[in-house]
């Protein structure tokens, strides 16, 4: 072997040698800093302080204490000598992609031209003022490239820092975006002039090459971005509910990104940000539902782990200066306390010169909230792992690499302390996270609906036998309602006078005194209403999506209509009248039908035209949807509305729902009703296997099932809806199909029997299908366009898939009771009665009919002057029964005989009171049993109209009174609204618990 080879292979053994060593040294600093940060939270928890200080000053403690320790000593050693690009790689991709990735992107996207000049032109200007600072005020006299990128390191601010700062502080989230969207932007800009200034300061690169390298990292940056958020997209919308699968796609997807990013000189960063606003806009509905919530738990707990893991290294590294020698003097430390002082001073002239910029674009800025900004560019993790990355390059000066790196820990721990305590100081005393009057009266709204149902629970706890030796007066003074109230009242500014003046007062004395102080002017109240509903209903969208009743795209387009809605709150509702033109094109799809109708290309075309509709379709019927549920929960929350505000709301919410409906009457059932068909299909399988999916978990978790059959049983849930993502070009139902799904009890024999006797009919517009008084042979079951069915009792439009003239399928009406005209060409399929006389169909065929039964005996029935709306919910929520002579019925609900007669005092439609023994039928009977509770609001009103609002308005005793200062008149209405709110309250937690039931 010669000398050459030899050397070459000693070396290759010690280097070997020296990895083996060094591997053990980094498993064990990871689990020691593991504990670190768990000690430090709990700190956290004890002294209520930032953790990153606490993370500071252990680290530093470590490094001082570890390197006597046998064992340990080496790996905290080693600290001294890190890879800076190895931290870069571990610490920065998680950092980036979790901040964005939690971003509120309609509001980013709304402020993006307030957060790009505080992201570049804010950035680069606050770095020449900071090198002038530490060149001229501070006197170091460093290469003003030296200098400068300085200016840029301490330019970066700590996204997870702000944003757990905000978090603690509840701003307004227009404003906290603006912040957070600032901090996330300011991390890449930050990196993309730190590989410029560092390339500058190793004079590797000339001032044309900065500006070629800066086009390079960031448009390569945002190409490579958008790319892997295409790829990543499209396959993670193939993992159906893997939330592991899911959860490490993005975890490679974002750590390869800045990878390949940083391999072919781009920026990594700008690639992550993009990668992560990506999947804030879109990607979160191509996530599977069950994955969603462990995914971000999975990036929180990344993102908060590797800038803990920074803060240690960066105290280990101030510890460094502590047992090493360095070039650090104390007129060094003096300068650190000074630059602190200044770079604030910076970043407020920075931020005023900027000003008229920030004021004009966006949702605005006032002189406040520069104020608070100028405190919020608190530094951390990215500005210590930029200075690590300095610190290590041996071709700059020593003594700038460790002023730079002392400069950086000693400022980012006095910023995570001071700008933290100046911050919240200063949002404070601005009156920046302070309720408004009618925000705050809301909240009294709901704390008397707690303290109604707390006294009622306490009143049944105190006659149950368990809680005899219970102390109440302890019970009452820790967990009573006087003690709630007061919390919350100390933490509001009307609540907080009341409480120093009359401290002694009972819970109703201080609700009542609170209740009288609110002066609210009626936009004030209007605006609120519209602003709560708004929140309700985007809410509402989400889980429409979760629950697989609509597509992740149309939600999108749903949310950001109330996002847009939000922005003008003191307009008129128009939502949907701004979802039409952005949804649906009528030139477009004009053009669309002219090409779809081409040989060779009219496929593609076709499938472009189903694509609009179906989505127009998915979102049109969702919005109507989720209107009509934000209503009823807006109707159920115990807050304080004035009745009549309420129901102006909501008549713009009508309004709107009424456009949508007639816009789908008139573009999409009348010419797509297989969409219809397809869409609601959809919707029913998502539903479907969804509830099957959350069934088959219960039983797991109860034991029921083993592991096996659990993994066979969801993977069986899971490759249906796998099927469910790639569906053909939809198709009209078959009238067997149609059939089969509205007499459920029939067989496909029987279904096949029927079919013969069946004809299909087409009718023009406006010719009749038939007419009242003349001789009833049947129904006509809608495959295509609208009917108009009209009588005394009835005025509906009816449209594919329902049955026009029902009621004509029972024995008991030998004539036709109403009149139906065609509206649009129909194509309808007409049903024979006689076709229908087997027991088999009975209990479906009532339960087809039972509206236009009850709607055409309603005044046999007692129920003239009853609301149709209410009618209508109170039938859906009914049960149709078919009972035989000697079969056992439960009335504990009682209900309303639809066919024979139970007694001989109760025939054909005739009310049937609760009762608590089973009843024997005597004859064969139909009978409607009414939801749960809908009994007792018969009992306890004093006319059929009143039991109907009673059910399904909101209750008198949560109106507000506007302006009334009369205490002793307020004292007596919550007194006497006490009781009737209590039943109210009682009444709505059952409902929604009888309604959770029925989910599971």
């Amino acid at each position: 072997m010669s000398e050459a080879s030899s050397q070459n292979f000693s070396e290759s053994c010690e280097h070997t040698e020296e990895d083996e060593k060094e591997i053990p040294d980094i498993v064990l600093f990871t689990f020691i800093s593991i504990l670190l940060i768990i000690v430090s939270y709990e700190l956290k928890k004890h002294f209520k302080v930032p953790v990153s200080p606490i993370l500071l000053l252990i680290g530093t403690l470590f490094r001082v204490i570890g390197g006597a320790i046998a064992h340990i000593d080496s790996s905290v050693s080693r600290i001294d000598s890190l890879n800076p690009e190895l931290v870069t790689l571990c610490i920065l991709p998680a950092l980036i992609f979790e901040a964005a990735f939690s971003s509120d992107w309609y509001t980013f996207k709304r402020e993006i031209w307030q957060i790009l000049p505080l992201a570049t032109t804010v950035v680069i200007l606050s770095a020449v003022l900071t090198a002038v600072v530490v060149n001229v005020f501070l006197d170091y006299q460093f290469l003003w490239y030296d200098a400068f990128l300085l200016g840029v390191i301490l330019s970066a601010t700590d996204h997870v820092a702000v944003v757990a700062q905000l978090k603690e502080m509840h701003v307004d989230n227009r404003f906290k975006t603006l912040i957070e969207g600032e901090t996330l932007l300011n991390e890449a800009t930050v990196l993309v002039f730190f590989n410029i200034m560092l390339d500058h300061a190793l004079g590797s690169t000339n001032v044309a090459g900065s500006i070629a390298q800066f086009v390079n990292l960031t448009c390569t940056g945002f190409v490579l971005g958008i790319s892997f958020a295409i790829a990543m997209g499209w396959a993670i919308k193939r993992m159906v509910n893997d939330s592991i699968q899911e959860t490490l796609l993005t975890f490679a997807a974002a750590y390869l990104l800045f990878y390949t990013s940083n391999e072919i000189n781009s920026s990594g960063a700008i690639s992550v940000v993009t990668l992560g606003l990506y999947m804030s806009a879109y990607g979160k509905t191509l996530i599977s539902p069950i994955a969603e919530k462990s995914l971000h738990n999975f990036w929180n707990i990344v993102g908060t782990s590797v800038e803990s893991v920074v803060f240690i290294i960066a105290g280990m590294l101030l510890g460094m200066f502590f047992v090493k020698e360095s070039s650090l003097e104390l007129k060094d430390v003096v300068r650190m306390g000074t630059l602190f002082i200044f770079l604030h001073l910076v970043r407020g002239v920075v931020l005023l010169i900027h000003y008229p910029v920030l004021k004009f674009f966006g949702y605005g800025i006032t002189i406040k909230e520069v104020i608070v900004m100028t405190l919020s560019g608190l530094k951390g993790a990215i500005a210590t792992s930029l200075a690590l990355i300095v610190f290590h390059e041996d071709e700059l000066d020593s003594h700038f690499r460790v002023v730079l790196l002392f400069f950086t820990i000693g400022i980012s721990g006095l910023s995570i302390i001071f700008d933290s305590l100046a911050m919240k100081f200063a949002v404070k005393k601005f009156g920046m996270e302070t309720l408004s009057e009618v925000e705050e009266n809301m909240l009294v709204g709901v704390t008397t609906a707690i303290l109604q149902h707390t006294a009622k629970k306490v009143e049944k706890m105190r006659s149950d036998k368990q809680f005899n030796l219970v102390k109440w007066d302890k019970v009452m003074k820790l967990a009573g309602p006087k003690n709630l109230l007061v919390q919350i009242m100390k933490n509001t500014n009307v609540g907080a006078n009341i409480l120093r003046k009359h401290q002694g007062d009972s819970p109703e004395e201080l609700l009542s005194r609170y209740t009288s102080k609110f002066s609210l002017s009626l936009n004030a109240l209007i605006k609120e209403t519209r602003r709560r509903y708004f929140t309700t209903l985007k809410g509402i969208y989400w889980q429409e999506f979760n629950s697989g009743q609509c597509s992740g795209y149309a939600s999108l387009i749903l949310i950001e209509s109330c996002n847009r809605a939000l922005d003008k709150e003191d307009s008129k509702m128009s939502d949907w009248e701004h979802l039409e033109k952005e949804l649906y094109n009528k030139r477009l799809m004009s053009i669309y039908n002219y090409f779809s109708g081409l040989p060779l290309i009219g496929k593609i075309f076709k499938n472009l035209l189903y694509d609009i509709v179906i989505l127009t379709y998915d979102a049109a019927s969702t919005f109507i949807s989720a209107h009509h549920e934000a209503e009823e929960l807006m109707d159920n929350m115990e807050i304080d509305i004035d009745e009549a505000i309420f129901h102006k709301v909501m008549e713009e919410a009508h309004d709107q729902i009424e456009l949508c409906k007639e816009f789908v009457r008139d573009n999409i059932t009348d010419s797509y009703p297989e969409v219809v068909a397809e869409v609601t299909s959809s919707m029913a399988c998502y539903a479907l296997l969804i509830s099957q999916r959350k069934l088959i978990n219960k039983i797991f978790h109860q034991g029921v099932i083993k592991e096996i059959e659990y993994e066979h049983l969801i993977d069986a849930i899971d490759n249906n809806m796998k099927q469910l993502t790639f569906q053909q070009n939809p198709s009209i139902p078959s009238i067997k199909e149609i059939l089969k799904n509205r007499f459920r009890n029939a067989t496909d024999k029987d279904i096949e029997q029927l079919l013969p006797m069946i004809t299909e009919k087409h009718y023009q517009p406006g010719q009749f299908l038939f007419k009242e008084g003349e001789p009833a042979d049947g129904a006509y079951l809608i495959i295509n366009g609208r009917v108009h069915e009209l009588a005394a009792w009835i005025d509906q439009e009816l449209m594919i898939g329902n049955i026009v003239g029902v009621q004509h399928l029972l024995p008991i009406y030998q004539v036709n009771m109403s009149t139906a005209k065609a509206i649009t060409m129909v194509f309808a399929a007409h049903i024979p009665a006689a076709m229908l006389n087997k027991d088999i169909y009975i209990e479906d065929l009532y339960k087809e009919a039972s509206e236009e039964l009850i709607s055409l005996n309603a005044e046999t029935l007692g129920f003239e002057g009853v609301e149709e709306e209410h009618l209508m919910r109170m039938i859906k929520s009914s049960k149709i029964r078919y009972f035989l002579p000697g079969d056992l019925i439960d009335l504990r609900r009682g209900g309303i005989v639809l066919l024979g007669s139970l007694r001989r005092d109760k025939p054909e439609f005739s009310i049937l009171s609760p009762v608590s023994k089973p009843v024997e039928a005597i004859t064969s009977c139909v009978l409607l049993l009414f939801p749960e509770f809908f009994s007792e609001s018969i009992r306890e009103s004093k006319t059929m109209p009143e039991a109907f609002a009673n059910y399904y308005l909101r209750s008198n005793a949560k109106a507000q009174i506007i302006r009334n200062n009369d205490e002793t008149n307020n004292s007596l209405e919550f007194a006497a609204s006490n009781n009737l709110h209590r039943v109210e309250v009682q009444r709505l937690l059952s409902r929604r618990s009888f309604k959770n039931e029925n989910e599971d």
